[in-house]
């Protein structure tokens, strides 16, 4: 079912502070940049009780989400805070709008949430301590999982990622293709709404040819020093864990270790290539289209 959503820009310009609602729900939530921490002093919704997200990028992997999860009776007070850790860049923050959550109710949400990011296994947690489960009734707890629902509906709309893996289990069932090659290359890979996702385990060619540019180069290089990349026993370069490239060719050239078309080099078992498989679709849908 479709979900109704509200942006308004706090500031008038898409990167300054943003105030977002569910239609029909009573939570609200806040993405504020660091640097106009201070300028939300005045927003009283941010005094209330709630959970907050402070989210960056790891300085080793500029690719991987760094994200530590809090909770407060008085969620602007903490952040204020939170300026001793630098690593953040922007706060996220969820209240209920009216007087209903509670500190009980807060803490719950700040563990569904922490449990969330870390079995996603796509962002860093960058809590010292795991945030425990407070003791509330049967009805709160029903009532705080769906409210921690639609929480992470409202916090993925705002730009975080952390909720979801890079890859659902079905898919790395049922919707993976091959890229293969010589030099060890040999890798599944899943097309999902963000890009391409190789998947762990997977390998590439040990080197790279002689005319590969100097930008795939680097960008290998880059994935090595991150141990992304690692050397595997027959001189080939593993994948340690799943890793998100922008586009299939972007996948192609570092699995190949050379400049390779990703929509064509992509194949399923039998041998069809992604660009087959999009020109089969988009034919189905010029087709739908026509007869209606």
């Amino acid at each position: 079912m479709g979900k109704g959503i509200t942006l308004f820009l706090v500031d008038g310009v898409p990167d300054g502070r943003i105030a977002a609602e569910l239609f029909n729900w009573t939570g609200k939530a806040f993405k504020i940049p660091r640097n106009q921490l201070s300028a939300s002093q005045d927003r009283a919704e941010l005094r209330k009780a709630g959970i907050y997200l402070l989210l960056g990028r790891d300085d080793a992997d500029p690719d991987s989400e760094r994200v530590y999860v809090g909770e407060a009776e008085d969620v602007f007070r903490r952040l204020l805070q939170h300026r001793d850790k630098d690593f953040w860049t922007e706060a996220v923050a969820v209240v209920s709008k009216d007087e209903n959550l509670n500190k009980a109710h807060a803490k719950f949400l700040e563990f569904r949430t922490h449990e969330a990011i870390e079995l996603a296994g796509r962002a860093s947690l960058e809590n010292g301590n795991t945030p425990t489960c407070p003791v509330i009734s049967e009805l709160e707890q029903a009532v705080m999982s769906d409210f921690f629902e639609n929480l992470q509906l409202l916090v993925s709309t705002l730009g975080f990622k952390g909720f979801e893996p890079l890859v659902k289990s079905e898919q790395r069932a049922e919707r993976a293709f091959q890229l293969k090659g010589p030099r060890g290359a040999s890798a599944r890979v899943v097309v999902t709404n963000e890009g391409v996702v190789v998947l762990e385990g997977s390998h590439a060619a040990g080197a790279v040819v002689p005319s590969a540019p100097p930008l795939l180069r680097a960008k290998r290089n880059e994935l090595i020093e991150t141990g992304t990349l690692a050397k595997a026993e027959d001189g080939s370069l593993v994948f340690t864990k799943d890793h998100l490239f922008g586009s299939p060719s972007a996948a192609a050239d570092i699995v190949l270790g050379r400049s390779a078309n990703g929509r064509t080099e992509l194949k399923d078992a039998s041998g069809v290539s992604l660009k087959e498989h999009e020109e089969a679709e988009q034919g189905d849908s010029t087709h739908e289209v026509g007869d209606a």
